[in-house]
């Protein structure tokens, strides 16, 4: 699918439903592709995705993309220059809370622009050996059918969110002395309702339009790197599900040597595009995992702060489990990685009568062995990787800048 076109890609998301319930209505059922084809097709519509064949297919479609991530930055700029404005803690808190929502968003939707076709061959990675195992496989095929549904339902329901979360944005204006979705400062006073009534209606059109874009964005961005961490885990149990089904096969020597070393081939591809997909994303990580730390501490000290003020709090509350949301998605997906990796050597060991087998056969199992005591790891160094050990450390800090913030008050 890497090489289709715009109605092609239309196209997949159009019959998304129809596949979505085949799948959910047939136990036996084996998912059409994988999830992040869903997501890559869904970036393609909302202009963010130029990899070569769709620059080669169509000639606009850059200056198009372009526009859109010109467009999105450019949300960030009025709010910078409105935090002046702020009068109080509370204000200023929320000023810098979407600023820094607004910059994760632009660096993801950035790191698209850079990476596309390199996301390209990741998923073909990850699809690589899903439609090469035997279709026959009853435990496989119900593992990758759990997979999908979890990956789509999840992926269905937050973008279902995202508009949600948009109209709660841009009907602020009806229920404070805000006049526009997002504080922002424009030139010759065009964001005044009084003085400039046309500009300041067009103003909230394009804050709106412009508010929904990025969070659709960033929800299918997100999607598909936490659906390529998933399905790392999914191929890893797919892994050890082959090392039993090999257990159990009466098989020579020759036939067993040839069979593991195809699963041996196959843990390599594996840890190469774990370490692949770190290389990829590795700004990307960074810059959630300092957006999740910042805006989890901000949050949280600014729904404290306002108290007194129920909406303003909940406003906050509702930022801080958006954040928590995010955050755990990605801790959870990244822990699967690391314990279904050491669960490959406990796979190894427990092949039948290993031990009986020639000289080189029981040195390749042991290497597997060797090999998956260290765990595959998604992570961007010098941070730490995206493990629920993280995210505890994470709360953590938060809790502990949140203490010493109240201290200061």
């Amino acid at each position: 699918m890497a090489n289709g076109d715009f109605k092609s890609y239309l196209g997949l998301l159009c019959g998304f439903f129809s596949e979505y319930r085949t799948v959910l209505r047939h136990k036996s059922q084996r998912p059409p592709r994988l999830a992040m084809n869903y997501n890559r097709a869904f970036l393609v519509i909302l202009g963010l995705y130029p990899n070569r064949c769709l620059l080669a297919k169509h000639s606009n479609y850059k200056r198009c993309n372009r526009l859109l991530l010109l467009n999105s930055a450019s949300l960030l700029l009025p709010i910078m220059f409105a935090i002046h404005e702020s009068t109080n803690v509370v204000d200023m808190g929320d000023d810098m809370a979407w600023m820094i929502g607004i910059t994760l968003i632009v660096t993801k939707n950035l790191y698209f622009y850079w990476r596309a076709n390199e996301i390209d061959e990741v998923i073909e990675s990850l699809n690589y050996y899903e439609t090469e195992v035997e279709p026959e496989n009853v435990e496989i095929r119900r593992w990758q059918r759990l997979c999908y549904l979890v990956e789509t339902t999840i992926c269905s329901t937050l973008t279902c969110c995202m508009f949600l979360f948009n109209v709660a944005i841009c009907v602020q204006p009806l229920f404070s002395d805000r006049d526009l979705p997002y504080h922002a400062v424009f030139p010759f006073g065009w964001h005044n309702s009084v003085e400039h009534p046309r500009s300041h209606m067009l103003i909230y059109i394009w804050q709106s339009l412009t508010s929904q874009f990025n969070l659709l964005s960033i929800c299918q961005v997100d999607a598909l790197g936490i659906h390529s961490i998933l399905h790392t885990a999914l191929n890893l149990k797919i892994l050890c599900l082959e090392m039993q089904k090999l257990s159990k096969l009466q098989l020579t020597d020759s036939e067993f040597h040839a069979e593991f070393r195809r699963i041996i081939q196959f843990h390599q591809h594996l840890i190469c595009t774990v370490q692949k997909n770190n290389r990829l994303f590795h700004g990307s990580f960074i810059a959630q995992m300092i957006a999740s730390f910042a805006l989890i501490s901000m949050s949280t000290f600014e729904a404290m702060a306002a108290a007194s003020d129920p909406k303003v709090a909940a406003k906050f509350l509702i930022f801080m489990f958006v954040t928590f949301v995010q955050l755990s998605y990605w801790c959870i997906a990244g822990t699967l990685v690391s314990t279904q990796s050491t669960y490959v050597a406990q796979a190894a060991f427990e092949l039948k009568d290993w031990h009986t087998k020639s000289i080189s056969i029981q040195r390749n199992i042991l290497f597997m062995i060797s090999r998956s005591q260290k765990p595959l790891l998604y992570e961007a160094k010098p941070f730490p990787p995206f493990t629920l050990a993280t995210y505890s450390i994470i709360l953590q800090q938060c809790y502990r800048i949140l203490a010493l913030l109240r201290e200061a008050m």
